[in-house]
């Protein structure tokens, strides 16, 4: 699940000069990552929606996410993920493991949630689909993205945009093994006080865990 999330959080830089701009898209999503940055935080309520078509399975879990400027925690699918902008804390319950990482790691996973609302930006062509009604009423814009680099193990990225609100409604991640990702906004609250020591863990407070340190 957690390789599952980054997935479409943070993606690998290609020369802009190779990339497709789709005016209509580009200026959509410009506004979009605009709005964005303006947030000081963001606590997001969503759904998580794995669909397996080899196995004809669908797989729907509920998730937080947090975020403070590089700072965010994460919990769905009895992970929780903590980061200080620094060091990653992965909390895995079933396990009764934390895994403990230095951000720098994880440059090659693919994004982390603090960067979102930008992954477009590089390394990227993208293309405006349509407008479409959602339905809770809502006009969305219904845009997709094709990574440049082919060594991705996704095909295609699908983002529903609020036309109004000009925020982002869901992602869908298209896996060249099958396996589609879904992650839906149901809640979104801006600019909220989090505290930051909500993005430290202590791991004492697991006494029964065992703690694995991968900093090198």
């Amino acid at each position: 699940m957690k390789k599952l999330f980054f997935v479409f959080i943070a993606f690998g830089t290609v020369a802009c000069a190779q990339e497709v701009v789709d005016a209509k898209a580009k200026k959509i999503l410009d506004e979009m990552s605009a709005k964005t940055k303006t947030y000081k935080t963001t606590n997001t309520e969503f759904a998580y929606t794995l669909e397996n078509k080899a196995k004809k399975t669908t797989e729907t879990n509920s998730g937080k996410l947090l975020v403070k400027g590089q700072k965010y925690k994460l919990e769905v699918a009895n992970q929780i993920i903590i980061c200080d902008s620094k060091v990653i804390w992965t909390i895995l319950k079933d396990a009764s493991e934390i895994q403990v990482n230095n951000t720098s790691a994880q440059k090659d996973e693919n994004i982390t949630p603090t960067s979102i609302f930008t992954i477009y930006e590089k390394g990227f062509k993208y293309q405006y689909i349509k407008e479409e009604k959602q339905k809770s009423g809502v006009m969305a814009h219904i845009i997709k993205m094709f990574p440049l680099d082919t060594k991705k193990n996704y095909h295609t990225v699908l983002l529903t945009i609020d036309k109004v609100k000009k925020q982002l409604i869901s992602i869908k991640v298209l896996g060249k093994d099958g396996n589609d990702v879904t992650y839906t906004i149901k809640k979104l609250v801006v600019d909220v006080d989090i505290p930051d020591a909500t993005f430290t863990c202590n791991t004492k407070s697991y006494p029964k865990y065992e703690v694995i340190d991968l900093r090198e």
